[in-house]
This record gives structure tokens, sequence and C-alpha cells, in this order.
């Protein structure tokens, strides 16, 4: 087979060589015992999907997360305003204390203002009654305690001047009573308030702290179900490996000797549906190539069952030409990639298989050489009847 321009394709046939393991565990020619393990497509299918709700629990865990630390960050905001209102209603009791002592203070200066207005109305009644007696004058002289007029005169101004502060002292008092008491009044409206802020407070604390509980049980539900499917893929990988060793048993028993064409059948079965090609096709393709000869070698150099030339083997990531796993899978993928280049017109990706895909270009279709047009019509013969 002759390329002219082979785009890079695919890694290391190492990783073709687990998906070969299906074919040739269903290989029905070969005496091997009968596998009770399911088929590699199935596992990777298993283990994509197993991949899938991990990184969607992860992501779904990511959002809990931040939606827990996000949780957190309010319930400490709420804890700080609830320290802050304790803190304003620790200042206002310390006021109430501080005034109710004023007013303790105030009340006892009143008191002793009272018993001494009492005392002067003790005294005014004793003497009113030497009033009685010897009248207005004596009562005046004791009053006042007088021994001339001159002296009565500024004994009155004095008794005057006591009586006007005493009735402002008494006035400024009332006045001072009422604004206490509804500062009082006042005050108690604010602890009115305050409490059912604070009530608010602790329901609004307590269900953050529910709602917080709950997100935790979810995470840990989230956590112990990423260790079953971490458990899970563990268990795909070990079976995986045990896969691949019964392969390179397979290979080492093989590796000399001519496959048959249920062999190869077997092998390009496994291969085409990683690549969703039809194995019919490629079977015809092989036939058409190299006759199912393994060890093939044209006349241009081209090598092996899917007759793949060096530089395109190399390009393949196809270490060893001659071993039927790599050679099929690089030319199956080489084909998918013809396929899918010309939107699944077989004969053009057939075409280009054997001419290159430019010359497909070029011409708009398949070339006119003759040795690809009978290569194009010998291979879809043999598809369309099943040969």
């Amino acid at each position: 087979m002759e390329v002219r321009t082979v785009p890079y394709m695919m890694g290391c046939w190492r990783k073709w060589a687990v998906a070969a393991a299906l074919a040739l565990l269903l290989v029905s020619n070969l005496a091997l015992p009968a596998m009770a393990s399911p088929s590699l497509s199935e596992l990777e299918s298993e283990l994509h999907s197993v991949h899938v709700n991990l990184v969607a629990d992860r992501a779904q865990q990511s959002t809990l997360q931040a939606e827990s630390s996000q949780t957190q960050a309010e319930l400490n905001q709420v804890d700080q305003e609830l320290q802050a209102k304790q803190n304003s209603i620790a200042a206002t009791q310390a006021a109430i204390v501080r005034t109710e002592d004023e007013i303790g203070t105030e009340s006892r200066r009143l008191a002793a203002t009272q018993r001494s207005a009492q005392q002067e109305q003790g005294g005014l009644d004793a003497v009113l009654l030497y009033t009685e007696q010897y009248g207005p004058l004596g009562y005046l002289a004791v009053l006042l305690r007088v021994n001339s007029f001159s002296d009565f005169v500024t004994r009155l101004g004095d008794v005057a001047q006591v009586a006007s502060f005493e009735r402002g002292l008494v006035q400024h008092l009332n006045h001072y009573a009422d604004l206490i008491h509804h500062y009082l009044v006042a005050l108690d409206q604010t602890k009115a308030k305050l409490a059912t802020q604070r009530a608010t407070l602790v329901q609004q604390h307590n269900q953050l702290a529910q709602v917080a509980s709950q997100r935790r049980q979810v995470l840990a539900t989230l956590a112990g179900e990423q260790q079953k499917l971490t458990a899970v893929e563990a268990d795909l990988q070990t079976q995986g490996q045990n896969l691949w060793n019964a392969i390179q048993q397979i290979k080492a028993e093989l590796a000399d000797g001519q496959l048959s064409s249920s062999q190869i059948f077997s092998i390009v079965q496994s291969i085409s549906a990683i690549y969703g090609i039809d194995p019919l096709l490629v079977m015809a393709v092989i036939r058409e190539e190299s006759g199912g000869n393994t060890h093939a070698v044209s006349s241009a150099g081209a090598e092996g069952l899917m007759q793949l030339m060096p530089s395109t083997a190399a390009e393949l990531g196809v270490t060893d030409a001659f071993n039927a796993e790599q050679n099929v899978h690089g030319g199956i993928a080489y084909l998918a990639y013809l396929i899918k280049l010309f939107n699944g017109n077989i004969p053009f990706a057939l075409a280009a298989y054997n001419a290159g895909p430019e010359a497909v270009k070029q011409y708009g279709g398949i070339p006119p050489y003759p040795s690809t047009q009978n290569y194009v019509k010998n291979i879809m013969y043999m598809y369309q009847h099943g040969i």
C-alpha cells in the first residue's frame, strides 16, 4: 500500500492490546478455557460510566463544600451580629444601672428634703402655737430669732430666698423624675425589641446549624460513594490487568505461527468495535492487501496484514508491523480516520487508503489510477457479498 500523506494518528500500541483482549477471548477455534469475564468493551463502557459519575459526584461534592463554606461564613456573621447585639444590651443595662443609681441618689436627696420640710413644718406648728399665745410679733420673733426690727427685716429676706430656692429645687426634681420615667419606658421597649431580635437570631442560627448538619451528612455520604467508586475502579483495573496477562500469554503462543481466517476475524472484530467499523469491510481490505498473510511484504515495502508502510506504521505507533494485533489496530485506526475525513464515503476512504487522501481530494473522488480503481472495486465486491 502506498500512502503519499499520512496524518499523525494515535499513541502506543500497548493501549490497543487491552482492547484486543476481547477478540482473543472470542476466538472460537483456540483451545482456551471459557472465560466468564465481561468483554473489554463492556468493561471500558462501564469504566467510562463510572468515571463520568465520579466526575459528576466530585463536582457536586465541590459545590456542596462551597455551599457549606458559605453557610459557615453566614453563621459566623450571624454570631458576630448576635455578639454585637449582646454587647449593646450589656451597655444598655450598664446605663440603666447608672441611671438607677442616680435616681437612688436623687431619691435620697428628695427624702432628706422631705424630712427637713417635715421638721420645718413641726417647727412652724410650734411657732403657730406660740403665736396664738403671743401674737404675730411673738411668732416672728421666735421664727427669726431677732432682737431688733432691722434684724427682723434682714432675716425675713433670707427666709424668702430659701423658700424660693426650695420651690425651684422641687420643680427641678419633679421634671427630672418625669424624664427618668420616660427613659425607663423607652428602655423597656428597647429591651423587648432586642429580646425579639435575639430570639429571631437564635432561630436563624438553629436553622443554619441544621442545614449545615444535613450538608455534612450529604458530604459524608458522597465520601462513602467515592470510596465505593474507587474500589470498583481498582477492581476494573485488576480485571484489565488479568486480561492483559491473558493476551500476552496468547501472543506468546501465536508469535511465530500463521493465523487462521477465524483468528484474524476475531482480532478484527474486537478492534473494529472500538472504532465503529464493520469488521467485514476490514476483512475485505486484508484479503485484498495481503491475502491474510501476517508476514506479507509488498514490492513497495508495505508490511503485514493491512500492508502498512514503515513510515505510516511509525506514525500510527506500530512498532512491529508483523504483529497481527498491532498491524490490524494501526490499519483500522487509519481506515477510520479516512472514513471520517471523507464524511463516511467508504469507496473514497478505500481509494485514499490505496492512493493517499491528497489524490482523492485532487480528483474529487476515486483517482483515475487503474490499480486504485480495481482495488476499490474488488474490496467493495467482497464487502457487499460477505466474502
